[in-house]
């Protein structure tokens, strides 16, 4: 079993361990990014490893210390690193290490009704005292309208599903406002229906030597705008790597560095899950979303398999 010795190694070529690894790597620092499916591309600086899949993280009393990896066709082997960041999404099998299991955010009531106002333009998100509404067309005429409420109000709606949410949209003017000219659709589309909602944060998002980004951190649940969840990732990536650029270069003690990635990346986590926004925020040293093209392109120099 080989051994390479990196800055930090990247579990995962989604949007956020694609943008740690270029950020971090724009920095001078020496990365490696793996990724278990096809994924041609240039990471300036760094080295790029498709078809490698992550299996376990190495760890060398408290502290994580690399990466083992399995090469498509080839013998594993063990990337050591200063730091490991897992980017390899919400079936991570690495993310155990450092957050434990996973639990729901809490509980989502919804039904589709048939709205006298017209077109609804959607998905959208309304916060209210208990938690926040979301609307979206459900295709036939039919918007679907529901509540993600606290966990503690699992009881009340589980014993009244229909009385909890149509008391939850007299809270919510926007939403009761929409349907006071409904009716709930007949048949399967109208009855109101719970499930838990799962959206979700690891208990921790770092320990020494490891920390998750992208959708092995958090995610934002099914009901969420899609570009909300690409730019939460994109918000971690950018306090991860200015986390990981203090600490490799010695400006930065490890523990407040690491600390304050995980008490802002949870900041914005509750802004999505909770309003449907995220304030903007410069990425770090100046830095911006690379462009498009800066993966792409299998053949040229920098791609390593």
């Amino acid at each position: 079993m080989s051994s390479e010795p990196y800055d930090v190694v990247v579990a995962g070529a989604g949007t956020a361990g694609m943008l740690t690894a270029a950020l971090v790597a724009g920095r001078g620092h020496r990365v490696l990014l793996l990724e278990r499916d096809p994924c041609p591309g240039v990471l300036p600086g760094g080295v790029v490893r498709q078809r490698s899949t992550a299996v376990n993280v190495v760890i060398e009393g408290e502290r994580v210390a690399g990466l083992r990896h399995l090469p498509e066709g080839a013998p594993a082997r063990t990337a050591r690193a200063r730091w490991v960041v897992d980017a390899s999404g919400g079936d991570s099998l690495l993310r155990r290490h450092v957050a434990g299991a996973r639990g729901s955010s809490g509980l989502a009531v919804y039904a589709c009704f048939r709205a006298d106002t017209g077109r609804v333009e959607g998905p959208r998100r309304f916060p209210f005292g208990n938690g926040w509404f979301w609307t979206a067309p459900a295709g036939d005429g039919l918007t679907q309208v529901g509540a993600v409420v606290r966990p503690d109000l699992a009881d009340r709606v589980r014993a009244d599903p229909e009385g909890a949410l149509s008391g939850f949209a007299e809270a919510c003017p926007p939403v009761r406002d929409l349907l006071a000219g409904a009716a709930r659709a007949a048949g399967g589309p109208g009855r109101v229906r719970v499930r838990p909602h799962w959206s979700y944060t690891g208990h921790r998002l770092w320990r020494r030597g490891m920390l998750l980004v992208g959708d092995a951190a958090c995610a934002v649940g099914a009901q969420s705008l899609p570009s909300l969840g690409t730019h939460l990732a994109c918000r971690g990536a950018g306090l991860a790597a200015r986390a990981l650029d203090g600490f490799l270069r010695g400006t930065a003690d490890e523990a407040e560095a690491f600390a304050e990635f995980e008490r802002r990346y949870r900041e914005a986590y509750d802004s999505v899950l909770h309003d449907g926004i995220l304030p903007d925020e410069g990425l770090p040293h100046g830095g911006t979303v690379p462009p498009p093209g800066l993966f792409a392109g299998a053949a040229r120099a920098g791609v390593s398999r």
